[in-house]
């Protein structure tokens, strides 16, 4: 029975994972589509900031180099991304990347849109793209507004696919980028290193702090398969299945702590819910763990049990409008959104919207519940009169899917008149867009018809269900099948109603009367 009573120190969940959105690179976001899904997530959401790759690609013409070999700056693809994110009321969380063509060592590129990954060809034209870019900012939106965003360094320097230098090289990219925008308002704030897999953090903060070199905040990105990454086929990998990411992203926080900056706030810039069984699995850019019912347990076990653990936790990314492969041709591609091309939640978004709904102080589960298995788990809040629990039957990748979990909810209650309980459920039968389609036999051109229904089918499976007075609380029985997501809140019944008093009787009657005459 899993029974639920005030805790003894109350407090709200944190939601860090509120703090920050992405999407693939700044060139998509003057997609009306994308936008359109952006939209549609602060709606339901409700994000502080969104990072993107690539805002210095070329495609953005930033920087050109004049016939005298100067170099001229150009900001007007970039105003228009950051002024539609605003008018989102979404700030810029801003990377600082790619190599613009016009400063670049090499020709060396990632992804679809071949964005440059070597160091700049003279670092002093590096800082002066910094320098200029601030101060246009600094124009632009005022100094008030953009000492509220942040700045960080590059995308995962310790991947070669990524940054074709050396560590040293991205140590000095870091210095270089720091240094010149202090240089223009020492308020601006600043960090890195946007490691993979959480490397680099204590040699990156030790030489910060050896060269007095600022340093704002420490980025860094995990994703659950980098278990196979780090421990193929788990061989001796020190964590219980299915904690690596959870006890990754705390580690980090040791790791700080332990730092001559134990202060920093961490931001984990990059994470989503890619998990592999074994290491032959692992692949970046067809997961389909992104798209179906699992994501939305993930992320409701993993995003509870870290809402201290850091200051800002972004989910990549918002939307299958997304290129480093190319944009996807098939409604649903396991790729990285939280909403599918035709801008249809998947089960990842709606774990979000249900996450987003548990307001008010935390509720303690009362000494005696015991989760049926490591993946399933509860979590529970309280304002007012309303009390809302989240459980969820979440399946470790590695293991068979579990048995339905079967579970006894109850609160304190001391009206004689039994709660309403309101049900949302998410999983394989209805909130999980993936699974439905499948079961059209995945086709890859949608008719009206097939998009209505997967509509319907993407949206949580919403209920009213009976409670029943037992003893000084309600109480409800509910079934969790494997990956099953369940939001139950309890609210005190709506006292009886009269009938609509915006007319009084007599003047409805008078307009029955005029209003069913026959025509002159």
């Amino acid at each position: 029975m899993l029974t639920l009573a005030p805790s003894a120190s109350p407090a709200p969940l944190r939601h860090p994972w509120r703090k920050l959105i992405t999407v693939g690179r700044a060139y998509d976001l003057m997609r009306t589509d994308l936008i359109a899904h952006l939209g549609w997530l602060q709606r339901e959401i409700g994000y502080e900031a969104c990072r993107f790759h690539a805002i210095f690609h070329d495609d953005m013409k930033v920087v050109t180099r004049a016939s005298d070999g100067s170099l001229r700056f150009h900001w007007h693809h970039i105003d228009k991304v950051y002024d539609a994110l605003l008018a989102l009321d979404i700030k810029p969380f801003i990377e600082l990347n790619p190599m613009p063509a016009a400063l670049a060592s090499g020709p060396d590129t990632m992804f679809y849109y071949k964005m440059n990954i070597t160091p700049p060809k003279l670092w002093s034209e590096w800082a002066q793209l910094i320098d200029a870019f601030a101060r246009h900012l600094l124009e632009r939106y005022g100094q008030a507004e953009v000492r509220t965003w942040n700045f960080e360094v590059w995308n995962e320097p310790n991947l070669g696919g990524f940054w074709s230098g050396t560590k040293e090289d991205y140590f000095k990219l870091y210095e270089t980028s720091a240094r010149a925008l202090k240089a223009v308002d020492s308020a601006l704030l600043i960090g890195g290193p946007a490691t993979s897999k959480a490397n680099w953090i204590a040699e990156f903060i030790a030489h910060c702090h050896a060269r007095a070199i600022p340093l704002d905040f420490i980025s860094t990105h995990l994703y659950p398969q980098d278990e196979q990454v780090a421990y193929p086929d788990r061989k001796d990998c020190p964590h219980a299945i299915g904690e690596f990411f959870s006890d990754t992203v705390r580690s980090v926080q040791d790791v700080v702590s332990a730092s001559p900056l134990p202060a920093l706030p961490i931001y984990w810039s990059e994470w989503n819910t890619q998990a592999a069984a074994t290491a032959a699995q692992v692949t970046w850019g067809e997961n389909v763990y992104v798209d179906n019912a699992f994501a939305g347990t993930f992320i409701a076990r993993n995003c509870t049990a870290l809402d201290t653990a850091c200051e800002m936790f972004g989910y990549w990314v918002a939307s299958d409008v997304f290129e480093e492969g190319g944009i996807p041709s098939s409604p649903l591609s396991c790729t990285y959104g939280l909403l599918t091309l035709h801008g249809l939640p998947k089960a990842a978004a709606n774990a979000f919207r249900l996450l987003r709904r548990l307001e008010g102080n935390r509720l303690d589960l009362a000494p005696g519940f015991t989760a049926p298995h490591s993946g399933a788990g509860a979590i529970a809040t309280t304002v007012g009169d309303t009390t809302r629990v989240l459980l969820w039957n979440h399946a470790h990748v590695e293991l068979a899917p579990p048995a339905p979990w079967r579970e006894t909810v109850r609160i304190p209650w001391s009206s004689a008149t039994a709660p309403q309980v309101l049900t949302a459920r998410v999983g394989p039968a209805g909130g999980s867009v993936y699974e439905a389609w499948l079961e059209l036999g995945r086709p890859e051109n949608l008719t009206t018809a097939q998009t209505a229904f997967l509509r319907n089918r993407s949206e949580p499976v919403w209920s009213l269900a009976p409670a029943r007075l037992v003893g000084g609380y309600a109480e409800i029985e509910v079934t969790l099948a494997a990956l099953e997501l369940l939001y139950v809140e309890f609210v005190p019944a709506p006292s009886a109603v009269g009938k609509d008093a915006r007319l009084t009787s007599a003047e409805w009657a008078d307009w029955d009367k005029k209003m069913g005459e026959l025509s002159r």
